[in-house]
């Protein structure tokens, strides 16, 4: 049960930050951290009282105002379809005696509420605020105030109207705000003495010490290692409002859930109650800061001490950007240089950029840094299951992330950016030289349509390359080879996004797996047959491209070289004759009129290094990747073919 230990750990660290609001950079409300005791609930209605208990008005919540902290019992925080009463904040059904009598179609259920409300009241712990409530809610005309007040519509029957038939522009309020249009859902708060009870730490504390004198159930908590009052339920809500999976569930008494191993749930598993709620209310606040959702699929990475700690799902780019954005004095370049500027310059520049972004890191996650990564995800809507999880140190996890991004790394051209230029919103092209991003990389392997359980088992089986430098797999490293090298039945940004992943988890895999290097540039020393017959390709591939440059008007016509890629890799020595053959008319052609045929040189050259024994069909390994890519790059740099293609594609 570490993970329990973990969050636990964490929700004690934070204390601080227990019921304090926050938004995030884009102005999206956070979850909060909640005290023991309490949930988060959207509610729609505010009902201001008098300290003595009398109504004075009553309002509909702004979406801004709606979540709002609320006590609850262990029943009421897990209730489904089960009527339980929240102990304070509460639909119509729960808090209105006269919600018969206005036509409500559920179970009433005031006399429970009003119940479990007077045992806190008369409690040693009862506030006189509470109490308030408590004395307006027993004259049982709730719903007839807020009628009167303007807030909820009766019918020509006198019933509250469960839809508004009415015109669309005199739509009232209520049925905008709740979900459905359905007045009979509201849910109502409280402010008595002109302060919210919602947001009073005082009503918090009496909650907690009041619920915990009624809790019976004592015994030792597997997680503190000590004796304590237990947990019967464990609360969901988890990933987001609307989530109703569990990680903890015993309800099962008669089936499978012990197999003959316990007589019960405790013999099984005990839990404090205090120990779940924050241990269970921390992994909520951090899934709402910075857990990844993909899909059900949720990635979380988090350190003990709040730490800054890296993205294990982004790229090299938006892990750069990332820690610039928190870190603004962070020295290097304002920009990713274009494409007009030189390779060198911009794998220079950006390299700098991501040395003070790991160096940023690493200043704040040290061996003394507790970090958890874990994978959250579920096979139903009641049951969740936790996939994946690590414990790590702040160093190791920096030295597994910093050798993915400098070792899975290749030119990556697939991001776009919106910018500013006189005045209006353009996207502008991304260049960036690191590691592709785990979601990227399963669209790659399996194209953009990729089904979601595939993309999410994929991203589970990077991370802990990524996050442990385990051996990449090997089957994603030939899926990929497969499919860059059938570039041409994509669109071009596509065939371009894939071979560009591609070689850089090529890379990767000869590093980590076969403790063999290759560097970005051109390897002229490299003697692989695959990687040589890459560069072949790309010199028959350049050869057309200068012919379509000079004579056929047609610069984006997929050239011989590209069509037959796919055959290439598996029959080498034919396909290379068969492209030999149909290059003689432009290689004619481009002697005739004086121009370049350098390629075609290069082409003889490459050619002769090949060994007459490994000159055959046997089939390319996933290496000629590299060498194409190489070869391509070198071309581009001495030649303006390439970048008036490119930029024309652009």
């Amino acid at each position: 049960m570490s993970w329990i230990e973990r969050c636990y750990q964490t929700y004690e660290n934070n204390i601080t930050e227990v019921g304090v609001p926050s938004v995030n950079c884009l102005g999206r409300e956070l979850p909060v951290l909640l005290p023991v005791g309490h949930t988060s609930q959207k509610v729609h209605v505010e009902i201001s009282l008098t300290k003595e208990g009398k109504f004075l008005f009553a309002r509909i919540l702004r979406t801004d105002e709606m979540t709002t902290i609320i006590p609850c019992t262990e029943e009421s925080s897990a209730r489904t379809s089960g009527p339980v009463p929240h102990p304070l904040v509460d639909k119509l059904q729960y808090i209105a005696g006269d919600y018969g009598k206005y036509g409500g179609s559920k179970k009433m259920m005031w006399a429970e509420y009003l119940k479990q409300l007077r045992d806190w009241c008369n409690s040693p712990y009862g506030l006189p605020q509470v109490r308030a409530v408590l004395f307006y809610l027993e004259k049982g005309c709730l719903i007839e105030d807020l009628i009167e007040d303007g807030i909820l519509f009766i019918g020509s029957d006198g019933k509250l109207v469960k839809k508004w038939t009415g015109a669309k522009e005199e739509t009232p309020l209520i049925f905008q705000t709740i979900t459905g249009g359905d007045q009979t859902e509201a849910f109502v708060r409280f402010n008595v003495d002109g302060k919210a009870l919602s947001n009073d730490t005082m009503v918090w504390n009496s909650f907690i010490q009041y619920y915990l004198s009624i809790l019976k159930r004592e015994g030792f908590c597997y997680v503190q290692g000590r004796k304590m009052l237990l947990s019967q339920l464990s609360p969901y809500k988890i990933r987001n409002p609307g989530d109703r999976a569990k990680l903890i569930s015993s309800n099962d008494g008669t089936n499978f859930t012990y197999r003959g191993r316990f007589n019960d749930a405790e013999e099984a598993l005990s839990i404090g109650y205090e120990t779940t709620q924050k241990a269970h209310s921390a992994l909520r606040w951090l899934i709402g800061r910075q857990g990844i959702s993909i899909g059900d699929q949720t990635i979380l990475v988090w350190g003990m001490a709040d730490e800054q700690v890296p993205s294990v799902t982004e790229d090299t780019y938006g892990l750069v950007k990332d820690m610039e954005e928190d870190d603004p004095y962070l020295d290097g370049p304002e920009d990713i240089p274009e494409f007009d500027k030189p390779i060198a310059d911009t794998r220079a520049a950006f390299a700098l950029r991501f040395n003070n972004a790991i160096q940023g890191y690493r200043e704040k996650l040290t061996d003394y840094s507790q970090i958890t990564v874990m994978i959250l995800d579920s096979a139903t809507p009641g049951r969740m299951s936790i996939r994946y999880y690590r414990e790590l140190s702040g160093s190791r996890l920096m030295d597994a992330v910093e050798d993915w991004h400098r070792n899975f790394a290749w030119e990556q051209c697939y991001r776009k950016e919106q910018k500013e230029k006189k005045g209006k919103s353009v996207s502008e092209s991304i260049v960036f030289f690191g590691a592709p991003a785990p979601k990227d990389i399963a669209e790659a392997t399996y194209g953009v349509n990729v089904d979601s359980k595939l993309k999410q088992h994929t991203i589970e089986r990077l991370l802990p390359c990524i996050t442990e430098q385990r051996p990449f797999p090997r089957d994603l490293i030939r899926t990929l080879m497969y499919r860059a090298a059938n570039g041409i039945a994509m669109e071009p940004w596509e065939a371009k996004k894939t071979r560009g992943i591609a070689c850089a988890l090529v890379r990767g895999y000869y590093h980590r797996n076969k403790k063999e290097d290759f560097s970005m540039a051109l390897d002229e020393n490299c003697h692989d047959r695959s990687y040589l017959f890459g560069r072949i390709l790309a010199c028959a591939d350049q050869l057309e491209r200068t012919y379509n440059y000079y004579f056929s008007g047609d610069v984006h016509r997929p050239t011989n070289a590209l069509r037959m890629e796919t055959i290439f890799t598996q029959r080498p020595a034919k396909t290379t004759d068969r492209l030999r053959k149909k290059l003689e008319p432009y290689l004619e052609r481009l002697l005739k009129n004086n121009k370049s045929i350098y390629s075609n040189d290069l082409m003889l050259k490459l050619l002769d290094r090949i060994p007459i024994k490994e000159f055959n069909n046997d089939p390319l390994s996933e290496l000629y990747l590299l060498g194409y890519a190489s070869q391509r790059a070198e071309f581009f740099k001495k030649s303006n073919i390439d970048r008036s293609i490119d930029a024309n594609n652009e």
